[in-house]
């Protein structure tokens, strides 16, 4: 089954830690089409250019048009899960997991724009409310983990969180949910040492503390490459 990913924490907490972890893993499957938007200038998710359908998304404009290519991607799937009589893509449908990656999502949330800010949202709600079915998987990631970057109707789409250290409770709970911080999991009382350390909740059982696996821009560099041999025609 899909899941939601939502990554939040400070500057300097480890977010490239783990949203590379992660985003390195989807990609070494050459099935997995993707999506890569950027709010840092495509800084953060350059590596991964070759393997990103139109290449790494920086303006709001391209972002959004990205995210409406995948809602018709998403869409497209939909009918073949009416035609086929079944309720979920599965592997032997011959569709692969459609990755859809925001990083830095306060560019996005927070543009002046306000029609420009609406397009957006309303692409990133469509995904994340009916991608799962459609073999969607959608990550958003930000060092400014707030109410106002992340509405609560778009944090909720989210069943998976990983909140590393943040700068102040509320901020933990923006991430987590409300109550977390008050139940003794806050994320920001981890301390500044801890790089890629955070408070992952995936699932009934509550949050759990994990760290990041480390990928150097080197080992970045290889994967992604290898990534991109994979699906090159005749591999």
């Amino acid at each position: 089954m899909s899941v939601h990913l939502l990554i939040g924490g400070a500057p300097e907490a480890g977010k490239s830690v783990a949203l590379h972890s992660v985003v390195a893993g989807l990609m070494l499957d050459p099935g997995t089409d993707a999506v890569m938007i950027d709010g840092k200038a495509g800084v953060e998710l350059a590596v991964w250019e070759k393997v990103a359908h139109g290449g790494i998304r920086c303006e709001i404009d391209s972002a959004t048009a990205g995210l409406e290519w995948a809602c018709k991607r998403m869409d497209e799937r939909y009918a073949l899960l009416s035609a086929s009589g079944v309720r979920k893509i599965t592997p032997g449908m011959g569709h692969g997991p459609l990755l859809v990656v925001v990083d830095e999502l306060a560019a996005f949330t927070l543009h002046p724009d306000k029609k420009k800010r609406a397009a957006f949202l309303e692409g990133l709600h469509d995904l994340g409310a009916r991608g799962r079915a459609a073999a969607v998987r959608l990550i958003a990631a930000t060092q400014k983990p707030g109410s106002e970057v992340i509405p609560t109707y778009i944090r909720d789409l989210f069943d998976t969180r990983w909140a590393l250290r943040c700068s102040t409770r509320d901020a933990s709970d923006t991430v987590l949910g409300a109550g977390w911080a008050a139940r003794g999991v806050d994320a920001s009382t981890i301390g500044l040492g801890a790089a890629g350390v955070g408070y992952l909740l995936a699932g009934p059982a509550g949050p759990t503390k994990i760290k990041g696996f480390y990928l150097s821009d080197a080992d970045l560099a290889r994967l992604a490459a290898y990534a991109a041999e994979l699906r090159r025609p005749g591999y």
